[in-house]
């Protein structure tokens, strides 16, 4: 009987995300036919104009999207973009007309399709269910289908309740009938795929409790750049830190809480909160307390991370968080969730609190910061951790994780 075809993925990623991790680890293992993205700046004609344009004349988005460079083991002959889509949705954004352009992501999907997927046999996909139809059709037609759960499927609940409990607050969340539409999509795309990747126990429990069949799913958790490993912390006793997005899903309000409970307490310890914040969350009393820093260019969130005494994270959803590994790298004991897909070892690396109690995460925070001993060990302890979940070991566990697929020779679409 002969040996089915080696897997030959096309990766449908529109975005940068994980710095091209995926489509770069499959290179290396042979396994890339094609890689569908929406922009590179060092693939095309956009090379050079990143030559002559300077970066300081350059706009914030024009600079971010500069910043999206293929690592160099992926060749450039491999790749296709949609660079068109990507200007023409930004710019109907800016005029208030987006729905009329289209999303990047049918644009990504219509050239895989238009290129009958560079001939390969496979698809990883981290398109939100956007891409039910297509996945759907190629599966009928042989083709593998990789879906990647980057986010718990119960975040829409998890945001309704929230803001049930804070409709003062000017959040846009999506209906409940939309939640339950997109669950009902979750479903349909858990039964089309082969294999389902989720980046943490936290997601995984939630994908197997919506109807997601436990021989499918294989949890990859996300890793960090070795070099992190390598850089000397300097941490100011008492300094707690909070990397990310200020709002009521990343339990930001409840931070606040903890930070005057401590204050009332007479702890010594400054609250610093890192990342975009709006004006009016500043202003509000739910809060207050923390220091807000705003946001910081990404060359220097490393050393904010590294002048860390403590790193907390409690958020209400997080599908798995790089933010809390990269403070693991840095030597920082991390504050989290059980809600947060983490790697955080209770009382070892750090504390897990229930979401929702201001009081357990004041407690814990006073824990770390008055004793030196248990910081110390869990600072050691955390670094240890973090050596477990580099890049290079997410690869690995994501080659094993395709030990679930059988290849075979799938017909091209039309």
């Amino acid at each position: 009987m002969p040996k089915p075809n080696p897997l030959r993925f096309a990766v449908l990623q529109p975005g940068a995300r994980l710095h091209y991790a995926v489509p770069a680890i499959l290179e290396r293992a042979g396994m890339l036919q094609r890689f569908y993205t929406d922009f590179c700046a060092n693939v095309g004609a956009t090379r050079f104009v990143g030559h002559v344009w300077p970066t300081c004349l350059r706009p914030t988005l024009v600079h971010r999207m500069f910043g999206r460079t293929l690592p160099p083991n992926l060749s450039a002959a491999k790749v296709r973009q949609v660079r068109g889509a990507v200007v023409a949705w930004h710019i109907g954004r800016k005029l208030g007309f987006e729905a009329r352009t289209g999303s990047v992501s049918d644009a990504v999907m219509k050239r895989a399709r238009a290129d009958h997927f560079g001939g390969a046999n496979a698809i990883y996909t981290v398109i939100v269910n956007d891409d039910i139809d297509l996945c759907q059709e190629a599966k009928a037609r042989g083709y593998r289908i990789v879906h990647e759960a980057m986010l718990n499927p119960d975040i829409g609940l998890h945001l309704a309740e929230e803001y049930q409990r804070f409709p003062e607050i000017p959040w846009t969340i999506p209906s409940l009938d939309q939640v339950e539409d997109g669950r009902k999509r979750d479903r349909r795309k858990y039964e089309i795929a082969d294999l389902i990747l989720v980046p943490s126990e936290f997601v995984y429990r939630s994908v197997i409790a919506l109807g997601a069949d436990p021989s499918k799913v294989a949890i990859v958790p996300y890793g960090i750049n070795g070099s992190w490993l390598d850089a000397k912390p300097n941490p100011i006793p008492g300094r707690v830190l909070f990397v990310g997005t200020v709002g009521l899903l990343k339990g930001n309000h409840y931070l606040a809480a903890a930070s005057r409970i401590l204050r009332e307490r007479n702890v010594a310890c400054d609250i610093r909160v890192v990342g975009p914040v709006a004006k009016h969350q500043i202003r509000d009393p739910l809060f207050e307390g923390p220091h807000y820093v705003g946001q910081v260019p990404r060359a220097s969130v490393q050393n904010e991370f590294l002048a860390a005494d403590v790193f907390v994270l409690p958020t209400l959803s997080e599908g798995f968080a790089l933010a809390h590994l990269e403070a693991m790298a840095c030597a920082v004991p991390v504050i989290t969730t059980p809600n947060c897909g983490s790697v955080v070892r209770n009382g070892i690396d750090g504390f897990i609190v229930p979401i929702r109690d201001p009081e357990a995460l004041a407690d814990v925070i006073k824990r770390i910061v008055t004793n030196r001993d248990l910081r110390s060990r869990m600072s050691q302890n955390a670094r240890a951790r973090a050596r477990e979940h580099t890049w290079e070991k997410y690869g690995e566990r994501l080659l094993h994780a395709f030990s679930k697929l059988e290849s075979s020779g799938a017909e091209q679409l039309p």
